[in-house]
């Protein structure tokens, strides 16, 4: 079986190649490209100055001992994507469900696990909403915001806290300069898209300021599928001799029509969904060999869902969460190699018209050292995450890679991560109460124990990586549906998921054909449940991610994506076909894109089905 699903997959994959060879093209100066591992330089031991910065231990992606994807500006700025969890459709391994494209609702899974199993964070400081994880990602960021999105995929409860089961998405704001800019982008497009953007940015001494600004709107490709959506952020930022500071201040307002995205009994589904955040981060050395790190972030969010959106009376729920976190961590370092200490504390507080009222108490005190033994690295970390309401969730696990490389010409390791993880359940987990859904106040926590062995080459112009994982998950949580269509939350005994995830990247540096992506994933799940479930077995089976980027005559610079996708619970093949095409005439550059070029036909999350072909076009202007 398994065989038979791999090379139909594979020659689909294959036969759709050839005709991508002719829509897309790149500028030859962009180096940087999405992939696991960050391409090195000219000089293979000297590794750009990208990290892995969302855990204990900062670590170059290169020489990272499990798998991680870094997307940098440079990436999102190629692909063809107007929300940032947009990006993440493009990195395999990561099932992107989008419920409303362009940031309006969006759910994220990693390697088989569900939209609740994978923390999302910013700046290393979690997002994920306590009432559900529908809501994560509305956060106020647009893609000209990010300098980079760091996707580490596997088991890392151990340093991202409860929820990373399966994997951790940590999103790096840019950096602007000390020189002022300003910048106004203007869009527009099929399905009547509208959207306009504002940026800039200054310095007042030693602090620079950055702010932006989005207003979107849409009618949407089926009745009550359309949007307005608002967003501003704030970000101020600081770097000393030894010490640097940041400031994040950010706001979203979206109202859309759900038609589809709960129920297919009601087309008139509305929501309207408002985001605050603000956080703030501080990094210092107190010592030549200490590093303290400190952070704290408060997120507020109102949601309002009407099953009739002009009959509010008919039936409607109403929430309100606040969420805060302060973290401090210590680091030392000494010729032995690095300890480090994280002590978090927090608390979840919700007041919901169909949830009713609770309050959570949360803390954990993490450890992690890390030793080498020339070639050999190792990274040993645990601790304990208690919560005010549920039992308290032992973590821990290792990392160990090896170095095969003797020359300066490559970095070759093979690594192995094994991780004890968990999760506890969302409010709407717990007490969620309509006529299709029941939660379930005796939920108990979710635990997993997952396995990763790899192998990663990186070199000047190819980067190449493998790799095997296997997770174990017990007390899953999910809706049981029973033959009324009635879901009820339970814990599910034992659900495992195995699977291979390769990728290749080339950088060709030919003038016109200068860069080719290719990543594949193949996993299969096991359930111990007996009856249907909602979202567990509702997984990725097999995925494929093609890239390239181009420089056309013009200096037109485009790329072009092509995503395979088979799910579990769907043995149709589908196949996405995406393209941006950019041309600058300073100060201005002019943008055309379209997304899903072959209309392609299925359901994404939900009942929702994926838009049709849609193209859209636009002008930025920069100073």
């Amino acid at each position: 079986m398994i065989k038979t699903h791999c090379l139909t997959f594979l020659l689909t994959f294959l036969l759709t190649l050839q005709p991508s060879v002719t829509v897309s093209a790149r500028s030859p100066h962009q180096d940087t490209t999405l992939r696991g591992v960050t391409e090195v330089s000219s000089s293979i031991m000297d590794l750009p100055p990208v990290t892995v910065t969302a855990g204990l231990t900062k670590l170059k992606p290169a020489l990272a001992p499990f798998s991680v994807a870094v997307i940098d500006a440079s990436d999102i700025k190629a692909l063809p994507v107007r929300a940032v969890s947009d990006a993440l459709a493009y990195v395999q391994g990561v099932d992107l469900r989008r419920r409303g494209p362009l940031g309006v609702q969006s759910d994220v899974t990693i390697r088989g696990g569900t939209f609740e199993q994978a923390a999302i964070m910013i700046e290393g400081m979690r997002l994920n909403d306590v009432q559900t994880g529908h809501n994560t990602f509305s956060i106020p960021l647009l893609p000209s915001d990010i300098e980079r999105i760091e996707v580490i995929k596997g088991g890392a409860a151990r340093a991202f806290g409860a929820g990373a089961m399966d994997g951790a998405v940590n999103i790096i704001l840019k950096q602007p300069g000390a020189s002022p800019t300003i910048g106004v982008g203007l869009m527009g497009g099929d399905a009547s898209y509208q959207e306009g953007q504002l940026s800039a940015s200054a310095a007042t001494g030693s602090i620079v300021h950055r702010l932006s600004a989005q207003a979107m709107r849409h009618s949407g490709w089926i009745p009550s599928s359309d949007v307005e959506m608002q967003s501003v952020l704030y970000v101020a930022s600081t770097e000393l001799e030894s010490a640097k500071a940041q400031l994040i201040v950010g706001a979203t307002n979206k109202a859309f029509g759900a038609n589809g995205f709960y129920t297919p009994r009601f087309p008139e589904q509305w929501e309207h969904v408002t985001t605050f955040i603000a956080g703030a981060t501080l990094e210092s050395k107190i010592a030549s060999d200490v590093d303290l790190l400190v952070r704290g972030l408060t997120r507020l969010n109102d949601d309002e869902f009407r099953l009739k959106r002009r009959d509010p009376a008919f039936y409607t729920n109403t929430h309100r969460t606040e969420q805060y976190l302060a973290q401090i961590g210590l680091t030392h370092h000494s010729s032995y190699g690095t300890t480090s200490v994280l002590i978090e504390g927090g608390s979840d507080w919700i007041n919901s018209s169909n949830l009713g009222t609770h309050r959570r108490l949360r803390g954990s005190g993490i450890v992690e050292t890390v030793r080498t033994w020339g070639p050999l690295r190792l990274t040993l970390g645990g601790g304990l995450l208690t919560f005010s309401d549920r039992a308290p969730l032992p973590t821990g696990g290792l990392d160990l890679s090896y170095r095969l490389d003797s020359a300066s010409a490559s970095i070759d390791i093979l690594f192995i991560s094994l991780q004890t993880n968990g999760r506890i359940p969302t409010y709407t987990d717990l007490y969620y109460r309509d006529p299709a859904t029941t939660g379930n106040p005796l939920l108990t926590l979710e635990t997993a124990r997952t396995a990763e062995l790899g192998y990663r080459h990186t070199a000047e112009r190819i980067t190449i990586s493998a790799a095997l994982f296997h997770r174990n998950g017990r007390n899953m949580i999910d809706y049981a549906i029973d033959t009324a269509g009635k879901g009820t939350a339970g814990n599910i005994s034992t659900v495992n998921v195995t699977g291979l995830d390769v990728s290749a990247t080339w950088n060709l540096g030919h003038s016109i054909l200068h860069h080719i992506r290719i990543g594949l994933v193949y996993q299969s799940l096991e359930s111990s449940a007996t009856t249907r479930t909602r979202y567990i077995a509702d997984n990725l089976r097999t995925q494929g991610v093609f890239e390239t980027r181009w420089q056309l005559p013009l200096d037109i610079r485009g790329t072009y994506t092509m995503r395979v996708i088979e799910r579990v619970t769907d043995p149709t093949i589908h196949v996405v076909h995406d393209v941006r095409l950019q041309k600058k005439l300073s100060p201005f550059t002019i943008t055309i894109e379209a997304t899903n070029l072959s209309n392609a036909t299925y359901i994404e999350a939900g009942w929702v089905p994926v838009p049709p072909r849609w193209a859209r076009a636009g002008l930025d202007w920069s100073l």
